[in-house]
């Protein structure tokens, strides 16, 4: 082997291996079958092999060209993906994604929103769970957190995505049983449902005007 073989002249070669035709290799290409022979030619010259057998109306791969053929094409389309995340990287998300969330905020909220992004970008693996404790994100390999409370480990990177209000409320059948509380005091001779997210403390509540 003289030197490397011209990508060009390699998708040429899968061109005429697919269509087994120089003429409509040609046309598929926007070129002449004169140029197709020539870079063909090359392309042999260069491997030192015949890749075709020729006749007038028929093309052939020869078991060198079907070697070849096996492994170029594997190459050609791995390249295609590379050009295609270089020029568009932002545009064609791929890859695996390891995300979790609390059980209630996860199921109402992120979960909708990562189905609408797995139907937007395909390529993107998207493996979603809810729980109801804390993980070591880096030791259990999860790319994303989504998480409500404020505590944040000093080597991670955290973004606000809203804020999270709650109200306190009652049934009209619990008010009529136990009363209206007219302040805050009051609230220690109630039952009290608490709601617990993860490491958040379920007994200090903090009241806002």
């Amino acid at each position: 082997m003289n030197n490397l073989p011209n990508l060009s002249d390699l998708k040429v070669f899968c061109t005429v291996a697919k269509l087994k035709s120089f003429v409509e290799s040609a046309e598929e290409l926007g070129t002449s079958p004169a140029f197709i022979s020539k870079r063909i030619n090359i392309l042999e010259n260069t491997l030192s092999c015949k890749l075709f057998h020729r006749s007038t109306r028929h093309v052939s791969l020869t078991e060198d060209g079907k070697l070849i053929l096996e492994r170029v094409s594997n190459i050609l389309e791995e390249f295609d993906e590379v050009c295609e995340l270089v020029n568009n990287p932002l545009s064609t998300p791929t890859g695996r994604m390891d995300i979790i969330s609390s059980f209630g905020f996860g199921r109402k909220h992120v979960a909708p929103i990562l189905s609408k992004l797995m139907m937007l970008y395909p390529k993107l693996q998207i493996h979603f769970d809810t729980i109801d404790n804390t993980k070591d994100l880096i030791q259990h390999s999860i790319d994303l957190d989504i998480r409500i409370g404020n505590e944040i480990a000093p080597n991670m990177i955290a973004k606000k995505l809203a804020s999270n209000f709650r109200i306190l409320c009652a049934s009209p059948s619990y008010l009529l049983k136990h009363g209206v509380p007219d302040s805050i005091e009051d609230l220690q001779t109630h039952d009290c449902l608490t709601i617990s997210e993860r490491d958040q403390s379920s007994v200090l509540w903090k009241f806002r005007h």
